[in-house]
């Protein structure tokens, strides 16, 4: 093992060590336990040998995909930029030389053209390399990526490498004292270990909230949409009957559905026990969908699920797998009220199998067109439409995003202008909003007219994005 997987490892060793002295009764010395097992770690290592090899082959491939920052300031990458930022400062030298400007004038003025140029080249090299780096750690959180793996991973060595290992101890070391009745510690075993496996989910549960995306950047004129999902929510709630609540926020690409998805699982946090969010891929151009199975090992290991019951019998065919997936999954929310976002869905019967059928839980669903659920699903079902902004709250994004302050008038007919080229839709507007910093409302306008008279709104008029949206 790598010696960072190594110390991972000897965490989770650590932890079930520890457990171990605890279920015991302190009767386990736990130094003497530790110190033999840490001894025979790369054996019981050799049981998950499959999944560390997967684990590690994922992480090998983003490695090879990765180009560190220093790469981008090699000579190859800035050799011709700087040549140019040279020469331009050459030439702006010797033009005010030949207009007749002193020495000390023509010499500042190439500096300047110098050091401009060279303040370009960084920038532009420093600002490719960061949206890729955040791309790359993104993918290794999804369902199927490198995280996931991991997980796979320390769970296959916890259940057939570090338990094994525990219960041949426990049988080989003599305990201290023995019990009077034979029943009661196993009594108090059992109670043990279901205490501690109530606190382990509860504790994820927790932290599950910290995986949901950032509620970040500015949020405008979707306040009635966000109570009237609370409004589905606590109707849910006074009911006398243990159903769902699925919400299918259904509209188009750029649209603002994943945002409003997410800011609704953090408006209504305090109504549950924990959040997860599953980007189902639906409609990402050049990729196919979440398979079900990805879906609901991610559910299950975001959720707190037994990491034990995650593992399946080798040869046990797909079907197989997603439905012992889908039973644990319904018997490990049963009860327990959390917040699901299923983002860019579109197959129904996908839909259907994660909507967990016994608890108060919320499930948001994002999608282009609605999507028919099953009738005899047990859930409070609702489809709410997200469109265009209206006038005041396309306005208001507009003006935040773009964070100016009006130094005359406010240009209300360029700003009308450029709210109808985006179309009302939040996406749009966050790009004009941005395009405002180097350039004027009515200049925007103005070059959106002509570029939409020559067929191509510079906003709205491209057609879908690979990403249906993220805004």
């Amino acid at each position: 093992m790598r010696d960072s997987h190594r110390a991972e490892a000897e965490r989770l060793l650590a932890r079930a060590v520890e457990e171990e002295t605890r279920r015991t009764g302190g009767r386990t010395d736990a130094g003497a336990l530790m110190s033999r097992a840490r001894a025979a770690l790369d054996t019981m290592a050799a049981s998950a040998g499959e999944e560390y090899a997967a684990y590690t082959q994922a992480l090998d491939s983003v490695a090879a995909g990765e180009r560190p920052l220093s790469e981008r300031f090699s000579r190859a990458t800035l050799g011709t930029p700087l040549l140019v930022t040279g020469v331009a400062a050459a030439a702006a030298f010797g033009a005010d030389l030949a207009l007749g400007a002193n020495t000390g004038l023509a010499l500042g003025a190439g500096a300047a053209v110098a050091v401009a140029g060279t303040a370009t080249t960084v920038a532009k090299a420093t600002a490719s390399h960061w949206p890729a780096a955040h791309r790359r750690a993104g993918a290794a959180g999804q369902p199927g990526g490198a995280e996931q793996l991991r997980l796979q991973w320390l769970t296959a060595l916890e259940v057939r490498g570090i338990r094994p290992y525990l219960d041949q101890q426990r049988m080989l070391t003599p305990t201290t004292r023995a019990p009077k009745k034979q029943t009661a510690p196993v009594v108090r075993q059992l109670r043990g270990g279901d205490r501690s496996a109530a606190a382990r989910t509860r504790v994820v549960l927790e932290q599950s909230f910290g995986h949901l995306p950032q509620a970040e950047g500015p949020f405008t004129g979707r306040r009635a949409e966000l109570a009237q999902i609370a409004q589905w929510v606590h109707a849910a709630r006074a009911s006398t009957q243990t159903r769902p609540t699925v919400v299918v926020l259904h509209g188009e690409p750029g649209a603002g559905r994943t945002t409003l998805a997410v800011r609704a699982a953090h408006a209504l946090k305090d109504q549950f026990r924990g959040a997860c969010v599953v980007d189902l891929r639906g409609q990402v151009a050049g990729e196919s969908p979440l398979p079900t199975r990805d879906a609901l090992l991610h559910l299950l290991n975001r959720l707190g699920a037994p990491r034990e019951q995650l593992l399946f019998r080798e040869g046990s065919s797909a079907e197989q797998q997603v439905r012992r997936l889908g039973e644990l999954y319904h018997q490990h929310l049963t009860g327990t009220p959390v917040t699901i976002v299923l983002d860019d869905a579109t197959d129904a019967g996908q839909v259907r199998t994660l909507v967990p059928e016994r608890s108060d839980s919320l499930v948001i669903v994002t999608a282009r067109e609605p999507l028919e659920l099953p009738e005899d699903l047990p859930a409070w079902v609702h489809h709410l439409p997200v469109g265009p902004l209206d006038a005041a709250g396309a306005e208001e994004l507009l003006r935040e995003v773009a964070e100016e302050e009006e130094a005359g008038p406010y240009d209300y007919p360029s700003t009308d202008a450029v709210v109808e080229l985006c179309g009302g839709l939040p996406l749009a507007l966050r790009v004009a909003g941005s395009a405002l910093g180097a350039r004027s409302r009515q200049t925007l306008a103005s070059v959106g007219d002509r570029r939409a008279v020559g067929g191509e709104n510079p906003v709205h008029g491209r057609g879908d994005r690979g990403r249906p949206e993220n805004s």
